[in-house]
């Protein structure tokens, strides 16, 4: 399968090695001349491309003779508030349609669902608190409606994996909310590995949720990995809201997937 996958950073990068390990042939986008090269180096099939809210610049070849497209482009309001997010996955969509790639895999947060109770499965409803999830539900739903081509939404947990955990910008921290809520994470390889089973046993629109079936209570969790990282821990609030476990049982009933790091007292 030719596979594209759009944006290349600390997820689409390892998603890329993974594709090229089952044979598949992959072309990935950089926004930068530094970063093309270092891919190139690495033997990486790569475009330079920025994606704007007005048009796509550079080396538009990357979307030919493309059978499958990974969108895997974070929103990155927490950097500039400004990033008109929605405009620019407009724009991808042009792209997609004029030169007929008929296969798209968005990687989506579950943060769409917001805080809720009971277990949160594909048929909840989606209630985003943050303008990160609400410009995310916005963009699934522009490419869910789009009926040239058939859209594949995961809805990852809160991603964690290589030099990249929540405990080192909470540490310390005081009155966290909701000590008792699950966590609801995903590793990297659980991702990365998802994706691909999912590029390979999809068709028609359809949406999954990917989260490690692993829930220790917030509080709970946090002093654990606290001590594994060997950093103060942060320090929760007596009482709060109980969010729901969110379920991947739609996901491993489709695939029969097993994850391959279940248990998430790891930093790497």
């Amino acid at each position: 399968m030719n596979i594209g996958i759009l944006g290349a950073g600390w997820l689409g990068s390892v998603l890329a090695e993974k594709c090229i390990e089952n044979n598949h042939n992959v072309i990935i986008s950089t926004t930068t001349l530094e970063k093309h090269s270092f891919f190139v180096k690495k033997g990486l099939n790569a475009k330079q491309i920025v994606v704007t809210e007005k048009k796509i610049k550079g080396d538009c070849s990357f979307f030919q003779e493309i059978d499958l497209l990974i969108i895997t482009i974070p929103p990155g309001l927490r950097k500039n508030r400004n990033i008109k997010y929605v405009e620019m996955m407009e724009q991808v969509i042009k792209k997609i349609v004029s030169f007929g790639i008929k296969k798209v895999i968005y990687t989506s947060s579950t943060s769409v669902y917001g805080f809720q109770k009971n277990t949160i499965t594909e048929k909840s409803k989606t209630n985003p608190l943050s303008d990160n999830a609400r410009k995310i539900l916005l963009c699934e739903k522009k490419l869910l409606e789009n009926s040239s081509f058939e859209s594949c939404i995961i809805r990852l947990g809160g991603l964690i994996g290589p030099n990249r955990h929540p405990i080192f910008s909470l540490s310390g921290k005081q009155n966290l909310p909701n000590p008792k809520s699950p966590i609801n994470f995903i590793h990297q390889k659980d991702a990365v590995s998802i994706t691909l089973c999912l590029s390979e046993n999809w068709n028609g629109n359809k949406i999954f949720n990917a989260v490690t079936s692993y829930h220790p209570q917030r509080e709970d969790y946090y002093m654990s990995i606290s001590k594994i990282a060997k950093v103060d821990p942060p320090k929760f609030q007596k009482k709060g809201k109980i969010r729901g476990e969110i379920s991947s049982c739609k996901l491993l009933k489709l695939t029969n997937y097993q994850f391959e790091v279940e248990n998430l007292l790891i930093l790497n």
